[in-house]
């Protein structure tokens, strides 16, 4: 394939005489000579066009998946929320409206049970949810190790086990064993 058919991909990289396209994706790209392979550093994209960085295939050593990320548990953080915050309301507000305070009767073990199921319910809720924003969405990672050189090249791949990044390992130890 030509650099003007990689252009029609969305890719903005030139190709050598004699290379070839074994293996495309939206982050890697690996031809029978390359890997290719999206800069993550920057993340940087200026319109269409994505920071590209390369290595030569002989340099480098079989690739390292490894899956990363947390599945989001913004659902269970809501409902422990909401339920840590009506368990809370239900001893505040008439302590703060009447000041009674409605659980003294069933005695003061029933009271800090029903006290630490009420802050424990709220605190999970907003760490769950908190969560789900904060830590990063379940991927894969493909490492290219370059013995000798500073900076090896990782491509990411979204959910884990990406078939997408196994089928590069493979394309790759394949063109390997032929170079």
């Amino acid at each position: 394939m030509s650099s003007q058919g990689l252009s029609n991909y969305g890719y903005d990289i030139s190709m050598a005489e004699g290379e070839d396209i074994m293996f495309s994706a939206d982050s890697a790209l690996l031809t029978n000579q390359r890997v290719i392979v999206a800069e993550l550093r920057g993340r940087t994209q200026f319109g269409n066009k994505t920071s590209w960085v390369d290595a030569p295939i002989a340099e480098s050593m079989p690739p390292v998946l490894k899956n990363g990320g947390k599945t989001s548990r913004k659902n269970q953080g809501v409902k422990l929320t909401v339920i840590g915050g009506v368990l809370i309301s239900l001893q505040l507000v008439p302590f703060t409206l009447f000041g009674a305070n409605i659980f003294q009767a069933m005695g003061d073990i029933i009271e800090s049970i029903y006290f630490l199921v009420s802050m424990l319910s709220l605190t999970l809720g907003i760490y769950f949810t908190l969560g789900s924003y904060i830590n990063p969405k379940p991927h894969t990672t493909v490492l290219f190790t370059f013995p000798g050189r500073d900076r090896d090249l990782v491509a990411v791949f979204p959910g884990w086990d990406n078939s997408d990044a196994e089928e590069l390992g493979k394309v790759f130890r394949r063109i390997r064993r032929t170079v």
